[in-house]
């Protein structure tokens, strides 16, 4: 490509060709190669000169190119970062949404948990009150056993009947009366005075008591009853309960449904039937006192079904 300037040099030869007119033709040609060569010195300078710039403005596209990769490798760079900002932001978004979540089913749970927990607490305290309740009837009954056996005990103890014995278990008392102290030997269609006066001491305690059921058993040793009429131990025991049962009912007023007859004969010795101490305290009378189960059972029961 040629410099604009070189334009300059026909113009010049017609200049000079003018302004040389009258100049000899030597010296003519010699001003045209002088100025043709001075023309010729500045063109190059100016080619030099241009083609420096062009070098510089060839380095300068391609540093502008680089930049421009560079630019548009940032830029990529960039648009990576700023994906990764977004995902990032919707998992944080993600996290927070299931939190909260979280956090509203916790409260539903907690709340139903409180719930359930008052429930579960009224219902103990619910269980806990009939508890208490049939606490108190088995205190009850216990105090009241404890009071019949100490009532006995003290009768027995102004009458002197050391032979008499009061005996309070868990839930029954028991009066154990000897043989001889009710009735006389191998009779026991009648009851001796002083079998009367005792039963008639028991009967007067007994009938303030119209709760309790009262169980006479008629306890024999191991000897043959001595009469054929009798036909053995335990008809003749049955016999002996089923005569004091009759009297407490008919001579004393206790209610006939407290009352039952039991006769073991034999079979429940006290101790051994080898000596004749032995066979005495085997023969005897039991009075067992306690609180119907069946009633005892009916209030425990309603207690219970109370809503």
């Amino acid at each position: 490509m040629k410099h604009p300037y070189y334009n300059i040099i026909p113009s010049l030869l017609i200049f000079s060709l003018f302004v040389f007119g009258c100049i000899s033709k030597k010296k003519h040609l010699s001003a045209i190669q002088n100025l043709k060569t001075t023309n010729e010195g500045i063109v190059d300078d100016w080619q030099t000169k241009y083609n420096e710039k062009r070098g510089e403005l060839n380095i300068s596209n391609e540093i502008g190119r680089k930049l421009e990769l560079n630019l548009a490798e940032r830029k990529g760079e960039n648009n990576i970062l700023i994906s990764l900002r977004n995902e990032l932001q919707l998992q944080i978004e993600a996290m927070e949404f299931q939190m909260n979540n979280m956090g509203s089913s916790s409260q539903t749970v907690e709340n139903n948990l409180r719930k359930d927990i008052r429930i579960k607490e009224n219902k103990i305290d619910t269980l806990q009150n009939k508890l208490r309740k049939v606490d108190s009837i088995i205190k009850n009954n216990k105090k009241m056993l404890q009071q019949i056996s100490d009532e006995l005990a003290i009768e027995l103890q102004s009458k002197n009947l050391n032979s008499v014995e009061v005996t309070t278990q868990l839930d029954k008392v028991i009066l154990i009366v000897p043989f001889d102290l009710l009735f006389r030997k191998k009779n026991i269609s009648r009851i001796t005075s002083s079998g009367s006066t005792l039963l008639q001491d028991i009967s007067n305690i007994l009938s303030q008591y119209p709760q309790v059921v009262i169980q006479v058993i008629g306890h024999t040793d191991n000897s043959s009853p001595g009469n054929k009429k009798y036909l053995d131990n335990w008809n003749y025991s049955s016999l002996q309960s089923a005569t004091i049962v009759r009297s407490m009912v008919s001579d004393y007023d206790i209610n006939a449904s407290q009352l039952s007859a039991i006769g073991k004969g034999e079979f429940e010795p006290r101790i051994s039937n080898s000596t004749k101490e032995g066979k005495t305290m085997n023969r005897r009378i039991e009075f067992v006192i306690f609180q119907s189960t069946e009633d005892l059972g009916k209030e425990i029961r309603k207690i219970l079904e109370e809503n």
